[in-house]
């Protein structure tokens, strides 16, 4: 009989570490028992919330944020450094977690953060629970940065983004790794040709539309036969023509593959890091379970207030994994 111990790794993300909730509740439902956990970033946050004791709990709370919730839990700041003080968010969860120390939870757990200047991963195996979830959760320029000690901490992400390596292990488990930052470049490379094409076809049409234009124009312009109001009504008709192009266009314009905004554009990039991370880190200590989320399927500040969706996907996501898993091992 195969063991059903797990030690698992959750890997930083933003409001896709969402999906976690899901995951979690799925590897319980199949028997699994959860003996140990590590995690960066959001990673750290659920991580910890569970092994709290507290996830479902959190789980309701966070089910039940809209768009406007979510803003109003951002404490902006107006530091030339960060943008979010992130202490409001922190304090709205310990209202339902109490504060506890890593060393009173029900499973060992292990947190990691990074030291802003020497570029040392920080990983807290003690000490109380958020102030190592806040360590570990401070994005650099979005969330001011921590300080412990003599060190300056921020996101974990940035050294160990799926901290395979760091979690407690019991000798007798397997290890089980959500990696929410996973990048199909083919796909990428193909929508962005794909756009492109569609942008290429779009001016071609307009072009040759404008030319068509200029010589109806012209034609009338010199057309002698005609009066002015025959003139008025071809030069109408025309207009008219270019207005119904433009409302029944078949390739109307490419959006752009993200919103260009300050978050969008952070998250993007520290998502596309934390996957090379991450993938270095999966070949080289091979997960019995690996489970990958696309980088780009939530990934704007709004879907912080999709929480009941993003978990389902995580669900789906972990039994997709499992039963492969069971299916080779025939657990």
């Amino acid at each position: 009989m195969k063991t059903k111990d797990v030690a698992l790794v959750l890997s930083s993300g933003g409001p896709r570490g969402w999906a976690y909730i899901g995951a979690i509740e799925e590897l319980e439902s199949r028997g699994y028992n959860i003996t140990s956990i590590a995690g960066t970033s959001i990673g750290s946050l659920i991580g910890g919330i569970y092994a709290a004791g507290k996830l479902s709990e959190v789980k309701e709370w966070l089910f039940s944020l809209d768009a406007w919730k979510v803003f109003s839990l951002m404490d902006l700041s107006i530091s030339k450094n960060h943008l979010v003080k992130g202490d409001k968010v922190i304090g709205a969860i310990k209202e339902i977690v109490p504060e506890i120390d890593i060393e009173d939870l029900m499973i060992p757990y292990r947190a990691v953060a990074a030291d802003l200047y020497t570029g040392e991963e920080v990983v807290f195996d003690r000490g109380p629970l958020f102030e190592a979830v806040r360590a570990s959760i401070s994005i650099p320029s979005l969330f001011r940065p921590v300080k412990y000690g003599f060190r300056t901490l921020v996101d974990g992400g940035i050294v160990n983004t799926m901290p395979i390596d760091k979690v407690p292990r019991s000798g007798n488990d397997i290890v089980v790794a959500f990696d929410v930052n996973d990048v199909d470049v083919e796909s990428i490379r193909q929508t962005v040709i794909n756009e492109a094409r569609q942008e290429e076809d779009r001016l071609r049409a307009e072009r040759e539309l404008d030319a068509e234009t200029r010589i109806v124009l012209n034609s009338v312009r010199h057309n002698s036969t005609l009066t002015l109001k025959d003139k008025f009504m071809l030069a109408k008709a025309q207009g008219e023509k270019i207005l119904l192009h433009k409302l029944n266009d078949e390739e109307p314009e490419p959006e752009l593959l993200f919103e260009d905004s300050y978050y969008s554009i952070l998250s993007r990039t520290f998502s596309l890091m934390n996957h090379v991370i991450a993938r270095t880190a999966a070949e080289r200590y091979r997960p019995e379970v690996l489970v990958k989320m696309p980088f780009d399927a939530y990934g704007e500040i709004g879907d912080y207030a999709r929480a009941r969706e993003i978990s389902e996907a995580g669900r789906e996501l972990m039994k997709a994994a499992l039963d492969e898993y069971e299916t080779t091992t025939k657990l």
